[in-house]
């Protein structure tokens, strides 16, 4: 509030010098309006977290239930990641003259180490968001209120990122169920040795191309939907606005 009261009085100080210099005298009215707009972001910041609350629960989403659902996808990785070496230590048992599929098993493994390690990640990033969006938009509207603009596109930014991924982040596991990609669902069966060729088919055209687009392809869509909103609402609440009344009554 400090910062917002800063910046009317330099906007109301700009306008009152006896300087006939565009330049200098245009930011008069902005201050004037970046101090009130601020002020009244102050005022609702309480509303804006209960709209978020009101939201969430409007639409069915669960922070409780997403952050179970994402700790069993990492156990589900890391049940794809034993299956994966598993039937790579099988092959290379049963008959060692088709070592030129190893790379390819080799590659498969690397790639689930690293799709397990995004997803435990993410777990971290969605904790953070979950317990500190209420300090992020507090901190947004405190960047929103420094004079002459300086964090006005950040601090919009971090409003809008907060809001976005507060309510749309746990709708995620509904999302890849709408789609019939749910991670979950993936089935695993180690083959015998006498189905190395059936097991071979099933991790190459099955197992693995369901894991990608369930655990990466489809998720980054969903984020990407999530980033565009919150760009979209960044422009919104950083954009360009008008006072409901003319700016010399105050």
């Amino acid at each position: 509030m400090s910062l917002s009261v800063l910046t009317y009085m330099i906007g109301a100080m700009i306008m009152a010098l006896p300087i006939p210099v565009y330049g200098v005298k245009k930011w008069g009215p902005r201050l004037i309006g970046d101090g009130i707009y601020s002020a009244v972001w102050i005022n609702i910041y309480g509303g804006v977290i209960y709209l978020i609350q009101s939201i969430s629960q409007a639409i069915g989403v669960s922070w409780s239930y997403f952050i179970t659902w994402i700790e069993t996808v990492v156990s589900e990785e890391i049940s794809m990641y034993t299956f994966t070496r598993a039937f790579s230590g099988l092959l290379s048992s049963v008959d060692p003259s088709i070592a030129i599929f190893f790379a390819p098993i080799s590659y498969i493994i690397s790639l689930l180490t690293g799709i397990i390690a995004s997803t435990e990640t993410f777990i971290v990033i969605a904790f953070i968001i979950n317990n500190y969006y209420g300090f992020f938009i507090a901190f947004g509207i405190a960047l929103m209120s420094i004079p002459f603009r300086v964090g006005k596109g950040i601090g919009a930014s971090l409003i809008s990122f907060s809001i976005v991924f507060e309510i749309g982040l746990p709708y995620m596991p509904d999302f890849l169920n709408g789609l019939g990609m749910n991670p979950l669902r993936i089935e695993l069966g180690l083959p015998s040795s006498a189905n190395l060729n059936n097991g071979l088919v099933y991790l190459t055209t099955v197992l693995i191309p369901t894991a990608m687009t369930s655990l990466v392809i489809l998720p980054l869509v969903y984020l990407g939907i999530l980033a565009g909103l919150s760009m979209g609402l960044s422009y919104a609440i950083g954009g360009s606005y008008k006072l409901p009344i003319p700016l010399e009554i105050f």
